[in-house]
């Protein structure tokens, strides 16, 4: 019925054209709404409207703001009319309802772009992640298994600067080893302490070596010296040697550094890291200067 009703429409505004275009008696000036418009060529004619050209522009007429001559002219029909304006505010509202439609379409997809470029940014972001992590974890692994505790007695060689900025040297452990180490600034003044302290420690020990007491026991004197005693008995036995340790100065254990150290790959030497352990950053055990 529709398509029935816009055909009737516009055949009635073909026919209403044709009796504008086919008279020459149609005004050339007209007044609407207290408008007046001059020069006037009468164009498009529908059920409900008539486009007129004038002196200053283009202008679209109701045509029931025409006089009644003018209306019977242009055939005007005032349910007609209703009509018209109906279907065409019926197919502005189709026309509405599509544009949005498409710019909800619009909207949708470019939100879905949008979101998958932000998941495909994300698992790129993770993958980044987890590469970043099995490598702590590695570097975790090999630290683990490489690092050793070197108990250090003292630097027993010069201490070299390299060209690294580090320092080179050799230190005795508490079992006599030697070995060759590198370390840092922080390490370098650490072990010059434990040099120092070592140095202490051995004077002391030969000054005990070197004291002599005398000590009283019971039917016996005893004179202590370095390693060995002269014990003199008591009651003219004369004088015997014992050996054993001095009262005044008993053996102590020399002070040891205990450091942390990572043995160098296809080499004799450690890289000192440390004298204590002090937690993780970002999964790496670290290891700080005492």
């Amino acid at each position: 019925m529709k398509v029935v009703r816009i055909a009737v429409l516009l055949f009635g505004s073909v026919v209403a054209a044709s009796r504008a275009a086919e008279t020459n008696k149609l005004p050339t000036m007209v007044t609407v709404d207290g408008i007046i418009y001059s020069n006037v060529t009468w164009r498009t004619v529908t059920p409900a409207t008539v486009t007129i050209f004038h002196q200053t522009g283009v202008a679209s007429i109701p045509l029931e703001k025409l006089s009644p001559e003018l209306q019977q002219r242009f055939g005007y029909d005032p349910q007609k009319a209703a009509a018209y304006r109906a279907e065409e505010a019926a197919a502005a509202e189709r026309r509405l309802a599509d544009a949005q439609a498409r710019e909800r379409l619009r909207q949708q997809r470019e939100a879905e772009a949008q979101e998958s470029a932000r998941q495909e940014q994300e698992a790129q972001e993770q993958k980044a992640r987890d590469e970043q992590s099995r490598e702590a974890f590695a570097a975790i692994q090999k630290a683990n298994a490489s690092v050793e505790v070197i108990p250090v007695v003292k630097v027993v060689s010069a201490i070299s600067l390299l060209d690294t900025g580090n320092y080179l040297a050799q230190v005795a452990l508490s079992n006599q080893t030697i070995i060759c180490a590198h370390f840092d600034e922080s390490g370098k003044r650490y072990l010059e302490e434990a040099t120092r302290k070592y140095a202490d420690w051995q004077a002391q020990q030969n000054s005990v070596g070197q004291q002599l007491q005398i000590a009283a026991q019971p039917g016996t004197i005893v004179l202590y010296g370095g390693r060995g005693a002269v014990r003199i008995p008591g009651g003219g036995y004369g004088l015997t040697y014992a050996t054993g340790s001095s009262p005044a100065g008993p053996a102590s254990s020399p002070p040891v550094a205990a450091v942390y150290a990572v043995r160098e790959e296809n080499s004799s030497c450690y890289s000192l890291k440390g004298s204590r352990e002090a937690g993780q950053a970002e999964g790496i055990k670290l290891y700080v200067w005492q």
